[in-house]
């Protein structure tokens, strides 16, 4: 009964005197007590939170966005696409290959010249090999996908979803509830724990007018 001594010191002799019955102190002293504890101060400040129209949109397209909407869908998308690609992946292979990086060492140097003398290439093993590289199906390919911008495209995929921010982008909106990986989903969690209450439950129910009339009553 601290709140209470501190409200109304000695001025009580008897509810009788007061005008009020012991019940409506014991409510008016409860309401003040809650109104001063962190509990409903927590609940005050989620509640603004929760209800304000930047909260609600949020929770709402978190909760209810298309995953095929986002563009980390296109990307995972443009990337798988890339990567069913046969003759592009066939390319990226061969890029890397030692076969075509010994021709193109070849063909920078004065041998290649030789190429065109047939004489030259039926007596030379190491030319043979040249020149069917040169003619061969995996050197068209090559040359149709050297300048092209599908190899740097998928490249520039790679790279950008190897990034942990990608890969934690990815998780999120891939998730179909991803909305329960939030802050925004805890805070509105705690809230609902502390509406359950039962001094914030009962707080919530007074009428400040009316407990100001009865305090006003007790201490007359």
């Amino acid at each position: 009964m601290k709140l209470f001594e501190k409200l109304f010191g000695n001025l009580f002799s008897s509810k009788k005197e007061a005008g009020c019955t012991l019940e409506d102190l014991e409510r008016v002293v409860r309401y003040r007590e809650v109104e001063e504890s962190p509990e409903l101060k927590e609940y005050l400040a989620l509640d603004k939170l929760i209800m304000s129209d930047e909260f609600v949109l949020k929770r709402y397209n978190l909760k209810h966005k298309d995953y095929k909407m986002t563009d980390t869908y296109v990307i995972a998308s443009r990337y798988k696409e890339l990567l069913n690609d046969e003759e592009l992946q066939a390319f990226l292979e061969l890029e890397e290959s030692t076969r075509l990086k010994n021709f193109l060492k070849f063909k920078a140097s004065e041998d290649y010249a030789k190429l065109k003398n047939k004489n030259e290439v039926a007596k030379s093993l190491d030319l043979q090999r040249m020149y069917n590289f040169e003619h061969s199906d995996e050197y068209k390919l090559y040359l149709e996908y050297r300048d092209s911008e599908v190899p740097k495209e998928y490249k520039a995929l790679v790279k950008k979803m190897e990034t942990p921010e990608w890969k934690k982008e990815y998780a999120f909106w891939s998730n179909p509830n991803r909305w329960k990986t939030t802050d925004e989903y805890q805070q509105e969690i705690r809230y609902k724990q502390l509406a359950k209450r039962a001094d914030i439950v009962f707080y919530l129910k007074q009428d400040p007018a009316e407990i100001a009339r009865l305090e006003k009553e007790m201490k007359k």
